[in-house]
């Protein structure tokens, strides 16, 4: 019987994570109410209650469900430091905006959280979340800059701060842009390009990294 009750109630817990995610992203944060969330989900307010104790709660709990590009990008990185830095970085971005664009969940949620939200004082553990994920991704990509350098793979002139910079907001600000409900064009392919410029710019030759070598099934 106990069994059965944790059961029931970890169901309830996703169907109320489900329900919110629906909500959030019609509505936005800030007009969703909870008990819009408990129809939805087919539950009382007390549930959501129970379980997340408030609005914040369950935005804070749908929050730990998104996997951040951020941190998908680093882990990947961090896999590479044997490879030749400038193309495994680029193979490595591209696969993970391939892997972003074929998950609609993912989508959603991210759509949530950087569309849908606004990140007021309550919601600071989120938006630290996100500071510390992009503070750790330009950190990598100016390790990963510093090799090319050493190696002597980048363009006098350039600087491993400012390209490191650079190629962070090429890379968020296509995703905010790939998350507009009008957006008509497709998020691997943009980047791929975007990519090729942007390392055919910042090697010392001006040859283009081949991001295109990577299969988007990756």
């Amino acid at each position: 019987m106990a069994r059965r009750t944790k059961q029931e109630a970890d169901e309830t817990r996703e169907a109320l994570l489900n329900a919110a995610e629906q909500v959030f992203l019609e509505r936005g944060v800030a007009r969703a109410s909870l008990d819009e969330i408990a129809r939805v989900a087919g539950c009382s307010r007390g549930a959501v209650h129970w379980h997340f104790g408030d609005k914040l709660g369950l935005f804070l709990a749908l929050d730990e469900r998104l996997l951040l590009v951020q941190d998908e990008a680093c882990r990947e990185l961090r896999g590479e430091e044997d490879c030749l830095p400038l193309p495994a970085m680029a193979a490595v971005i591209t696969a993970a905006m391939a892997r972003l664009e074929r998950d609609q969940h993912r989508r959603r949620l991210l759509t949530i959280m950087l569309q849908r939200c606004e990140y007021v004082d309550e919601m600071a553990p989120a938006l630290e979340r996100r500071r510390k994920a992009d503070a750790s991704m330009r950190a990598l990509l100016r390790q990963c800059f510093e090799r090319a350098l050493a190696k002597g793979e980048m363009a006098p002139g350039w600087k491993p701060d400012q390209a490191a910079m650079c190629l962070h907001a090429l890379i968020t600000g296509l995703i905010m842009e790939w998350l507009r409900d009008d957006a008509g064009f497709s998020l691997s392919d943009e980047v791929a390009s975007s990519l090729n410029l942007f390392f055919a710019c910042l090697t010392a030759g001006g040859q283009a990294a081949d991001s295109s070598a990577v299969s988007t099934n990756a």
